[in-house]
């Protein structure tokens, strides 16, 4: 399962961000159709509610139509205009005083469009927080607007209403529609940007870990590798001088078994400094708890690193170049762990030359800070790996080989021992020529 995903991870992901983004489109989508929709349905209950007040306000104006009403438990019959151009209302109720149960009544033709305007701005003043709206008074084929003068649109238009009395139907356009809608359901878009935002945020922090995982799982089979070939060849050379030691009389040839004492040391040695270049590395990884900072002075540390590997920088000629470093420059941090940094990177830069190495170390004190560069003129660092370096068990790779000997561990223990002392270190520069790195080490004050 976990080939799996590492396989057909990023195709997975792309298609399920895919899917969640139409689910989401989708879902805002409907969410704002249904409330375009009960926007316009409520516009057109408040024009309802409005006419309905209108004419119940009226009716209970007149004296004629209360008296006959008794109660007021009429209801609405007829409604006409005359050709004064007067609404006349047909009641019926079972509480009219006359005798005739029915009986005409006429009110007077008010301004209901501008009525509804204010009525409905007080209302519902959502409608005119990016636009205003259009009130459509329409009898037989005249439609006329309120505000005069304006366009008549059918779209984000509510269903016409009969006037309650007389003949024609009243509506209302509502601009912005689009824009008022989606203030209205903002809390609603929000959500899903947020949902969104962290769906696809944890889902690229899983794909990103599985990833890194990968990279680890292969950096530490190669690491495995490297360590059984490197441990391979001292013990081998151990059991072979061994086996050479024991055909020869010490008593007799004392100059050959000491030959062969020499090349077990040395193999011991090396067999000593991997198993310890591995220990350092677990140390680190385990120290979680602060380590012991004490002064210490830099140039005696870098005069003790060179001594440490004078027999490497003889063999390979290298010269080593301290520049503007006072004997009197002293830096904060654990001697020991800042010793074995140095040699690290000393280390690299004479393994990684192909040439005579020149390694010069320059210190600049800046504030309350060391500035430590350390300059070579090897191969250098090709730029895709310049972020990758400081990581465990990576180590570049020449055409799929590894050229030079090492676990891939040294810098990683820089690094993150540095990070534990309150330093840093940096890729300065990296080209063909060589490799310049700096440390910010705390100076002690």
């Amino acid at each position: 399962m976990y080939n799996f995903f590492i396989r057909f991870g990023k195709p997975l992901l792309i298609l399920t961000v895919v899917v969640v983004f139409i689910f989401q489109g989708y879902w805002l989508w409907n969410t704002f159709q249904s409330k375009k929709k009960e926007l316009l349905d409520q516009t057109k209950v408040e024009m309802q509610q409005i006419l309905l007040n209108k004419l119940m306000g009226e009716l209970a104006k007149n004296p004629e139509v209360k008296s006959a009403l008794g109660k007021q438990d009429g209801s609405i019959k007829e409604s006409y205009k005359t050709n004064k151009n007067a609404e006349v209302i047909v009641l019926e109720s079972s509480n009219l005083k006359t005798p005739e149960k029915i009986k005409k009544f006429n009110l007077p033709d008010l301004k209901t469009d501008s009525l509804l305007y204010s009525s409905i701005k007080k209302s519902m003043p959502v409608l005119f927080r990016y636009g205003d709206i259009i009130v459509y008074n329409k009898a037989k084929k005249v439609v006329s607007t309120y505000p005069a003068g304006q366009a008549v649109y059918t779209e984000n238009t509510t269903e016409d209403i009969s006037k309650l009395y007389g003949k024609g139907t009243f509506s209302i356009h509502i601009e912005n529609l689009f824009t008022t809608t989606i203030y209205s359901i903002s809390w609603a878009i929000l959500f899903s940007v947020f949902y969104m935002v962290l769906f696809i945020g944890t889902l690229f922090i899983i794909y990103r870990n599985l990833l890194l995982n990968q990279k680890l799982l292969r950096n530490k089979e190669v690491f495995t590798r490297n360590m059984t070939h490197e441990l391979k060849i001292p013990v081998s050379t151990i059991l072979i001088a061994a086996e050479g030691l024991e055909k020869y009389n010490i008593t007799n040839e004392p100059e050959g078994a000491k030959k062969y004492v020499h090349i077990i040391q040395r193999a011991a040695n090396k067999l000593s400094s991997l198993v310890e270049a591995i220990l350092q590395n677990a140390r680190a990884d385990e120290a979680t708890g602060k380590i012991d900072l004490n002064s210490v002075n830099l140039l005696s540390l870098l005069h003790e690193v060179q001594d440490n590997l004078s027999v490497i920088i003889e063999d390979k000629q290298a010269e080593i170049r301290l520049m503007n470093i006072g004997e009197d420059m002293s830096i904060k941090g654990n001697y020991e762990q800042l010793k074995q940094i140095f040699i690290n990177l000393y280390d690299n830069s004479l393994k990684y030359s192909d040439k005579k190495p020149v390694i010069s170390v320059l210190a600049v004190k800046k504030n309350n800070r060391i500035i430590i560069t350390i300059q070579d003129n090897g191969i250098g660092i090709p730029r895709k790996y310049e972020k990758e370096i400081f990581a465990p068990y990576f180590r570049i790779m020449n055409n799929d080989l590894h050229d030079v000997k090492g676990f891939g561990l040294g810098l990683s223990f820089v690094k993150s021992s540095l990070i534990k002392q309150n330093g840093n270190i940096r890729l300065l520069h990296t080209t063909t020529e060589g490799t310049t790195i700096e440390l910010n080490i705390p100076s002690y004050e």
